[in-house]
C-alpha cells in the first residue's frame, strides 16, 4: 500500500484506503488494502467487512459528510487478505447514493449501492427486537470458522470478537456484545464497518441447521443489505440477534439486527447465504 493512507473503519483494524485517488472511467479509485486476521473463512476478509468497507469508500468521495443510511453489496468473489487490491466510487443517478466496487486485478469482488443520507427514522422489525430481552442462551463455541474475526473462537487480530453463538431455538440466535473503544468511529459510537462485520455471522448461525440438512459445510455471504436507525454506543451491552427465514436450494436468507434490552434498534441487515461443501475460500 502506498502512503500517505486513510483508515476504512476504526484504525485498530487496519483495513487502509488510499488518500491519493485516480480518476479512471468516471470512477474515483483507491488502493484498498485488508490485513490478515480479518479473516471470516480462512484467508479471505470476512463477509461483513467485505461489504462493509463500500461504505468507507463511498463516505471519501461524499462531501456532505451525512451517516451511512444503508448498504446494498453483492459479494461476487472472496476478498483476498494481505494483498493490495482496488475500490471505485462513483455517484449514481439517485441523490445522497453512490455505486461503489472492490476490484482484485480484472475480477470484481463486491458490488455496492451506499446511501449517505442520515438515519432511518424508525425500525420495523418487532421479530427481531423480541430477541432483545430472551434469556441468554449458552454459548456454542464454533470451529467451522476457528480464525472468523467475529465468531470464531481462535482469531488472529489483537482485536478478535469471539462472539460465540448462542441458540434462542433452532433458526433463532442471540448473542450479548459489548464494542470495545477501539472500535469507535469518528462520533465515539460502533463505527459502521464494525456494524456490517457483526451482524453478517449471526445470519450464519441462524441458517446453520439447513446447511447441515443439506450435507455441506458451511455458508458465505452472498448478498447483505444493511440499514441503520441509530448510532450504537461502544462500551454498552449490546446484542446481535438473528432469525432465519427461507431456503431456496443452497440460498438461504436471514436477517439480523443489533439491539438493546431496552428496546431500541440500531442497524438491521438482511443477508442471502449460499451453503457450499467447504468452508473455505474458494476461488
Amino acid at each position: 500500500m502506498r502512503s500517505p493512507t486513510l483508515p476504512a473503519g476504526p484504525e485498530a483494524l487496519g483495513i487502509e484506503l488510499s488518500a491519493d485517488a485516480a480518476v479512471r472511467d468516471g470512477w474515483l479509485v483507491r488502493e484498498l488494502y485488508a490485513p490478515h486476521g480479518l479473516d471470516g473463512p480462512p484467508g479471505v476478509l470476512q463477509g461483513g467487512f467485505s461489504a462493509g468497507v463500500t461504505m468507507a469508500a463511498a463516505r471519501l468521495a461524499d462531501r456532505f459528510g451525512a451517516p451511512v443510511t444503508a448498504v446494498d453489496a453483492r459479494l461476487h468473489k472472496p476478498t483476498p487478505l494481505g494483498k493490495v487490491l482496488e475500490a471505485r466510487v462513483r455517484p449514481s443517478e439517485a441523490t445522497a447514493r453512490y455505486e461503489v466496487e472492490t476490484w482484485d486485478g480484472e475480477t470484481r469482488l463486491v458490488s455496492a449501492e451506499v446511501e449517505l443520507a442520515g438515519h432511518e427514522p424508525a425500525a420495523r422489525a418487532f421479530d427481531l427486537l423480541e430477541l432483545a430481552t430472551v434469556p441468554l442462551p449458552e454459548p456454542e463455541p464454533q470451529h467451522i470458522f476457528p480464525g472468523c474475526w467475529v465468531c470464531g473462537p481462535e482469531p488472529s487480530h489483537a482485536h478478535g470478537q469471539r462472539i460465540h453463538p448462542r441458540h434462542h431455538r433452532q433458526g433463532a440466535v442471540v448473542q450479548p456484545w459489548v464494542a470495545d473503544e477501539v472500535l469507535a468511529g469518528e462520533r465515539y459510537t460502533v463505527d459502521p464497518v464494525v456494524v456490517s462485520a457483526v451482524l453478517d455471522c449471526p445470519t450464519v448461525w441462524a441458517s446453520m441447521h439447513e446447511v447441515e440438512a443439506l450435507g455441506l459445510a458451511g455458508p458465505l455471504l452472498a448478498g447483505f443489505h444493511l440499514r441503520f436507525y441509530r448510532d450504537a454506543p461502544v462500551m454498552e451491552p449490546l446484542r446481535t440477534v438473528a432469525r432465519f427465514d427461507e431456503a431456496d436450494g443452497r440460498k438461504l436468507r436471514a436477517r439480523g439486527a443489533l439491539v438493546d434490552e431496552d428496546g431500541i434498534t440500531y442497524a438491521v441487515a438482511s443477508a442471502l447465504q449460499i451453503a457450499v461443501p467447504q468452508a473455505v475460500a474458494q476461488g
